[in-house]
Formats: structure tokens, C-alpha cells, sequence
């Protein structure tokens, strides 16, 4: 099936969906309308409030403070979960005295911890690449420990044979075998990232696409609401996407797997 078969196929179901939302909400014709627009909205009013966040109240000033916190968040997540993942399937000491406390701090809701993350930092950036960090961190820092658990022993056995020092068996054998077990954990921490984000800005910002939802709420502005969720969702598929095609790029040397 061609790329272009599978575009028009979705763009069909697409225009479709959205029809079927306009007339229920009663945007078609008044006597199709099931739904109260002001719940339900409808594809042409959050089309207008776009057009009013895009163009007259430059959105992409929050979009940017969001997507700066998130970035942040991960890439200093994705360090220190890559180096704490390695340091502890090094050393057996580090990992069987901490490891109950990383399953501790890891099962603490994010949005139970923002308040407090607040309270050390403030309402500033800081605060949301903390949270945008503690979650990629996990993620990362278990991708990593448990893809180096899962290398074969009998690979590393040889190295030993062949004399290879630690340096050579972490550059010929670990990182190879663990580097596809990051880059699947990139995928989801890209969107984590915008997530903790974004639930920092919810508890307490002056900017940021949270700040304008939590506005959005308090002034009952429905249209405007799902235009945001619109908007988050297009910028995480779009990060999400980037994430991807990064994972390709590095991960060329990876065979494919067709079923």
C-alpha cells in the first residue's frame, strides 16, 4: 500500500469526523444539533479561536516558553538517567541499596509534586524543566539499567576471552546494545517532557500553553479550550515525529523487522 493510499485514507476519515462534529453540534443546520456547543464546541469556532491565538494574540510566545521548559527537562533528564542507568548496572552495591528508593521517588504523581516544586522554586522556569526532568529521568535511567541487564552474558564472556578492556566492551558491546533501548524510551520522554511542563505551568506560571489553559478554565472560554488541546497535541506529534526520524538517523545500522 503506497504512502499517498494511507494519507488520503486518513485525510478522508478526518474531513469526515469533522463533519459529523459540525452538524451535531449544530453548525451544519439547527435541527442536526445533539450537542450544547458551548461542551461540545464545534471544528468552526475552535477554527476561529486558532485564527484569534495565532494571529492576535501570539500564541507562539507560550508555545516557545513550553517547548524551552520541556527541552530542557529532557535533555538534562536524558544525561543523568543515561549515567545513573550505567552506574548502576556497574556497580551491584549502588543498585541493591538504592533501587527501592528510585521505585519510591518514580511512584510519586507528578501533579502531587508540582506544589511542592513550586514552593523550592517558584513560579519561574525552573520549576517546569524540574518536573519535565523527573519524569524523562525515570524513564531513561530504567531504559538504560534494564538494556544493559539484557545483553546476552555470553557476548560479554567473549570479551573477556579476547581480553578487552572495560573501555572496548562498553564501546563494541554496551553501548551499541543499549542505545536502541534509549532511543525507544526518547520517543515517550519527548512527550513527557512537554507534559511536566506543562503541569508546572498549571500550578503556578505567567506564561506558557498550561498558563493560557488554566486561563482559558477560569473564564469559561469552551472554544478556547479545545483550541489548546489542539494546539499541545500538534506540538507533540511534532516533537514526537522529530524524535522518531532522530532515532532513525542514529539507529541506521538497525535491521528492520517486517511481520
Amino acid at each position: 500500500m503506497s504512502a499517498w493510499t494511507v494519507h488520503v485514507r486518513r485525510l478522508m476519515f478526518l474531513v469526515v469526523l469533522l463533519f459529523f462534529w459540525e452538524a451535531l453540534a449544530g453548525g451544519v443546520h439547527p435541527s442536526l444539533s445533539l450537542f450544547d456547543p458551548f461542551y461540545s464546541s464545534s471544528p468552526s469556532r475552535i477554527a476561529r479561536e486558532l485564527y484569534v491565538l495565532f494571529f492576535q494574540e501570539n500564541i507562539f510566545k507560550d508555545i516557545l516558553v513550553t517547548l524551552g521548559e520541556a527541552f530542557f527537562g529532557l535533555a538534562i533528564g536524558m544525561v543523568s538517567g543515561v549515567v545513573l542507568g550505567l552506574l548502576f548496572a556497574y556497580s551491584r552495591l549502588v543498585s541493591s541499596t538504592l533501587e527501592p528508593f528510585m521505585y519510591a521517588l518514580n511512584s510519586i504523581p507528578r501533579p502531587a509534586l508540582a506544589p511542592l516544586v513550586i514552593f523550592w522554586f517558584g513560579i519561574g522556569i525552573f520549576s517546569k524543566i524540574f518536573l519535565a526532568w523527573s519524569i524523562v529521568f525515570f524513564v531513561i535511567f530504567y531504559n538504560t539499567y534494564l538494556g544493559i541487564k539484557s545483553i546476552d552474558p555470553d557476548v560479554l564472556n567473549v570479551m573477556k576471552v579476547m581480553n578487552a578492556s572495560r573501555l572496548q566492551t562498553m564501546r563494541i558491546v554496551i553501548l551499541p546494545s543499549v542505545a536502541s533501548w534509549i532511543f525507544a524510551g526518547l520517543r515517550l520522554s519527548v512527550s513527557y517532557a512537554l507534559i511536566g511542563a506543562i503541569i508546572g505551568e498549571f500550578v503556578g506560571a505567567t506564561a506558557g500553553i498550561g498558563y493560557q489553559l488554566i486561563y482559558a478554565e477560569g473564564l469559561l472560554m469552551s472554544d478556547r479550550l479545545y483550541a489548546l488541546v489542539l494546539v499541545v497535541g500538534f506540538v507533540g506529534a511534532t516533537v514526537v515525529e522529530m524524535a522518531k526520524r532522530i532515532e532513525n538517523k542514529f539507529l541506521r545500522w538497525r535491521p528492520e523487522v517486517s511481520l
